[in-house]
């Protein structure tokens, strides 16, 4: 028998490849119960942010593929907030909730449940797996779509559960909605960075096009090789020509279950030119670019989540 199955988690392997298949409800938007309100996005408007410009740009890590983004005029962004999967199909990831961080844009690129709790986040407002050009004050955001990986690369062969779900035998082709994936430039502070999802390892030229050189890019790589291999995760970093890579879609035990089936990704990250962070969050200046190629910084356990309790 496939160790896979020996491990008697074939139910529990995926990244939230259930969502929307099965019972899933949905987000569950409760923006209508806020009692706060969007005067920060007029001040926005208005004054270009809400304090004059700080030097560099702050990146916290909030577990799994989630971080915040604060530009330096101090416009918040949150992408990716995680919840347990709420058709039950993949099991309990997460043992504690995401926290309900107030935050100016909350953004999703793909409706996975480990990546679209926008309901989860205070947020003044949401960009959920959005294609083309949002600016506001100092940040320029582009979504370019794409699609989701599916073929399993690792451990774990998850997409054959994702056929189960499906009824079918090839969920590359004609993908449904779960399997597709944005990635986001993210312009601010002089600097360009890719939120790259849980996207596929080889886009097409196009995408790449569109895409252009970035400064930093997020690379959803673990000791698994849940959704990219170690080749696949270098591969994105050489194509982007990204001075910094960070990880994410990896286990932190503070957070998350081992049955999710995720590792962490020091082995990755050690693999680099590194810097093992010692903190859930980091501010990157253009300076900070320098001489750099591929450079990873790796926060490990260090998260927003568990730091706040």
């Amino acid at each position: 028998m496939k160790r896979w199955q020996n491990l008697g988690i074939s139910a529990l392997v995926v990244g939230g490849i259930g969502a929307g298949i099965s019972t899933a409800q949905g987000t569950g938007l409760t923006s209508w119960m806020s009692g706060k309100n969007h005067d920060r996005i007029i001040q926005i408007q208005n004054e270009g942010g809400t304090r004059e410009a700080a030097d560099g740009v702050e990146v916290a890590y909030y577990s799994n593929s989630s971080f915040s983004v604060t530009s330096p005029r101090g416009i918040s962004i949150i992408v990716d907030p995680w919840r347990n999967d709420p058709s039950g199909a993949w099991g309990l990831w997460y043992h504690v909730e995401f926290p309900a961080a107030e935050v100016d844009i909350g953004m999703s690129t793909h409706a996975h449940f480990d990546h679209d709790a926008l309901d989860k986040i205070d947020a003044n407002m949401l960009l959920d797996r959005m294609g083309g050009t949002f600016e506001l004050g100092d940040v320029k955001i582009t979504g370019i779509a794409d699609k989701h990986q599916c073929v399993a690369p690792g451990l774990i062969p998850w997409t054959e559960a994702v056929k189960q779900f499906e009824g079918r035998d090839d969920p590359c082709t004609d993908n449904y909605r779960h399997m597709d994936n944005t990635m986001y430039v993210i312009e601010t502070g002089g600097m360009r960075l890719l939120m790259w999802g849980d996207n596929r390892p080889e886009p097409p030229a196009e995408v790449l096009e569109k895409i252009g050189d970035v400064d930093v890019v997020f690379v959803p790589v673990d000791g698994s090789r849940h959704i990219l291999d170690y080749k696949q995760a270098d591969a994105v970093v050489e194509m982007t020509k990204a001075n910094i890579a960070i990880p994410h879609h990896y286990l932190v035990p503070e957070t998350t279950y081992y049955t999710s089936t995720l590792l962490p990704a020091t082995e990755w990250a050690e693999t680099h030119d590194n810097t093992m962070l010692d903190a859930p969050s980091v501010t990157i200046t253009k300076a900070d670019l320098e001489g750099k190629e591929g450079h990873v910084y790796y926060f490990g356990s260090h998260n927003m989540v568990t730091a706040e309790k």
